[in-house]
């Protein structure tokens, strides 16, 4: 079994960074409220804010619900614990995968990578310990269809490195 994990800056990130942006915004949002004229641009600010704040906490609970910060691997299965949630353990069979999306599935560099199974959504960033090696270990692993789905885009990708 093969332990993937996150480094302690990511580990933090991950679990309170929207505890520390979401203050940050709301005060810059209290001069603006208290002085508010409604000027066009003042309208403007605030909209930007309550915009950038709502989507770093839908973040934050999308996160909060499929992010594991360990995640283990056999031949057959995927284990994965230590969510947010501290209770949460979910565990994936392989056989089970029924999708790849976001991130290298979808050709990209970074961004938020998630395996779909039946009733199971687990995702992950690139910034995981070992994450070339869960990756190939994990498109090896999963249905000859579901690697099929993620082939073409994970191809191009490694073209454009080169």
């Amino acid at each position: 079994m093969v332990k993937f994990t996150y480094k302690p800056f990511y580990r933090f990130v991950y679990r309170y960074g929207n505890l520390l942006i979401t203050p940050i915004l709301l005060l810059y949002m209290l001069p603006a409220i208290s002085t508010f004229s409604f000027k066009f641009w003042q309208v403007l600010y605030l909209a930007s804010l309550t915009i950038i704040i709502v989507y770093v906490n839908k973040l934050y609970y999308r996160l909060y619900n499929i992010l594991p910060f360990t995640i283990e691997m056999d031949d057959e299965k995927i284990t994965c614990t230590q969510f947010l949630r501290k209770d949460k353990k979910i565990i994936l069979y392989f056989s089970e995968v029924t999708k790849l999306k976001g991130g290298l599935f979808y050709g990209k560099s970074k961004g938020l990578m998630q395996i779909d199974g039946e009733n199971i959504t687990i995702g992950f960033f690139h910034h995981i310990t070992g994450a070339n090696i869960f990756i190939t270990k994990l498109i090896q692993s999963v249905p000859a269809e579901v690697y099929k789905q993620v082939e073409t885009k994970i191809k191009s990708r490694l073209e454009q490195l080169h």
